[in-house]
């Protein structure tokens, strides 16, 4: 038995090792046909060409990820109103990447420019609840009851920062809404979550409280920092 399973694991290693070959065996040979393809055009022509590929129709499109046993584990427990949750949908089209940030909207989508040096950089405007009611069109009233009840719950939070602002005629001081990314995240992930520091830090001990409808206490599925 032990024999069978040695040769078995023998035999899908070489099998791995033959397709490793031959796919590497078929890069070349495209490589080779398209070195020859272009040496013949610029022979024929006497200019320099080169081949390019289509464009990824979804390269450079911004996108967020949901983190569906965290979120499956909110609907389990009823954790999440429908007006938070309709908050929720809506507000990530809005979100910073890699920061998970909420921000203005003329922000989130003004084109880069080229060639931009480091003098011209400008740091997207956070979000107010004035702001972001107008995004969602509801009104300040219902947004701001909303976005405080998802606070309570370490969905959202509002550091407050330095200095001060001037905000509908009051002085205030500034505050910066930040979505928890153990529920939705704006930043790639490929082999390690590539999410400021500063944003983990903030929700590292978020939702470590959270109870089912008898009173149970759970622990979200997904905690990856």
């Amino acid at each position: 038995m032990g024999k069978n399973v040695i040769d078995f694991e023998q035999a899908e290693r070489n099998a791995r090792k033959r397709d490793l070959e031959k796919d590497l065996e078929t890069r070349s040979r495209a490589e080779e046909l398209k070195k020859s393809l272009l040496d013949q055009l610029k022979e024929l022509t006497g200019e320099e060409h080169f081949i390019g590929t289509s464009k990824d129709p979804f390269a450079g499109e911004p996108f967020n990820q949901t983190m569906h046993r965290n979120l499956d584990l909110l609907n389990q427990i009823g954790y999440l109103t429908t007006a938070e949750e309709s908050f929720l949908f809506r507000i990530q089209a809005y979100l910073e990447f890699k920061s998970n940030v909420i921000i203005c909207r003329e922000d989130k989508f003004k084109k880069k420019k080229k060639n931009t040096v480091e003098a011209d950089f400008e740091l997207p405007k956070s979000a107010t609840i004035s702001d972001i009611a107008e995004m969602l069109g509801r009104t300040r009233e219902k947004t701001s009851k909303v976005m405080n009840s998802l606070k309570r719950k370490e969905i959202l939070l509002n550091p407050e920062g330095a200095g001060h602002v001037i905000e509908n005629g009051r002085t205030v001081s500034p505050r910066t809404w930040v979505v928890n990314p153990y529920i939705m995240i704006c930043a790639p992930r490929k082999n390690n979550v590539q999410l400021d520091k500063l944003t983990m830090r903030l929700f590292q001990h978020s939702l470590k409280n959270l109870k089912d409808q008898n009173g149970k206490k759970v622990n979200l599925p997904a905690r990856f920092f």
